[in-house]
């Protein structure tokens, strides 16, 4: 896949281009006496796994391009941001400038929202492949769906903003979206809605952390979701020169292969969970991806041949 990062604002696209080369040229320039350049990442805190194979994988990319860019540092910032209040933060970078999430659409975000996306995804695609948590109770009726069809006739819970919301529904899955990370357990117990896609690196993690719940609550064994969903990282749009280093180390990494070592280091089990779930993984598709991502087929179920449109 062809690495770029993108520029989403209200200037038109040829001005924002040649502004960032312009930028890109000046800086490197004078990057011996501007000294390091410093990345404030975003850690969550609440997917721990996740979030330390991304600040390796930030870590990976800029360590690739210091003969070229110079000095770096990263500085880890763990604070629990609303999803619009982190797209600010993002946008100003003045107290947070990186974050890696799902691809989003920037078109549509707030101008006051909007970022630099570099376009090489991290991840592996797994943020894609959902594990199903449901009430422990309803397991058996779980273990019985064989199609997407009997999935529908049940209802998804999913947070507010996620990405996720408009793909599940525009594949036909019902979907109740008034939740947030904190919360979704807590209505899935509830009984607001009947099961909670979730990617198959935070399932086991969120589950552990809500231990009061736990003997209320279980994962579906052998039955997944799986639609093309990539990982990407999100830089302040006034810290160009910072998307333009981090989009050359990632493609770098991609192309000598120590960012999907990464990936397979840090994800061993959970590449074993996906491949062994390849008999009833439903697929969906993503119709807001651009078709660079969109074409991606999953990887880790190719081998089976079993998976089910969805």
């Amino acid at each position: 896949m062809q690495s770029k990062f993108k520029l989403h604002s209200a200037m038109p696209r040829r001005a924002a281009l040649l502004t960032i080369g312009a930028l890109a040229l000046g800086t490197r320039d004078a990057r011996a006496a501007s000294g390091p350049m410093v990345y404030r990442y975003w850690d969550w805190g609440r997917t721990p796994r996740r979030d330390q194979y991304q600040g390796e994988a930030l870590e990976l990319a800029l360590r690739k391009t210091t003969a070229v860019y110079g000095p770096y540092s990263v500085v880890r910032v763990r604070e629990n941001l609303s999803t619009s209040r982190l797209r600010r933060e993002i946008h100003s970078g003045k107290r947070l400038n990186v974050h890696a999430g799902p691809w989003r659409d920037l078109n549509a975000d707030d101008p006051l929202e909007r970022s630099l996306m570099v376009g090489t995804p991290v991840l592996g695609g797994l943020l894609g492949y959902r594990q199903l948590i449901v009430r422990s109770q309803d397991l058996p009726k779980f273990q019985a769906i064989t199609s997407a069809a009997q999935l529908k006739q049940l209802v998804a819970g999913q947070g507010r903003g996620w990405v996720d919301v408009e793909v599940l529904r525009h594949n036909g899955y019902p979907v109740v979206d008034s939740g947030n990370i904190t919360t979704l357990l807590d209505m899935l117990d509830s009984r607001r809605f009947d099961y909670l896609p979730i990617s198959v690196v935070e399932a086991d993690f969120l589950l552990k952390e809500h231990e009061q719940l736990a003997a209320n609550l279980a994962l579906v064994p052998g039955l997944m979701l799986y639609y093309p969903l990539p990982t990407v990282y999100y830089v302040s749009a006034n810290e160009p020169r910072l998307a333009e280093r981090l989009q050359a180390g990632l493609a770098m990494a991609k192309r000598d292969g120590s960012l999907d070592a990464l990936t397979a280091r840090h994800f061993k089990q959970e590449i074993q969970q996906v491949k062994a779930s390849a008999g009833r993984c439903f697929i969906l598709s993503h119709p807001f991806l651009p078709k660079i991502y969109a074409a991606e087929p999953p990887r880790l179920l190719s081998t089976a041949g079993q998976s089910k449109k969805g």
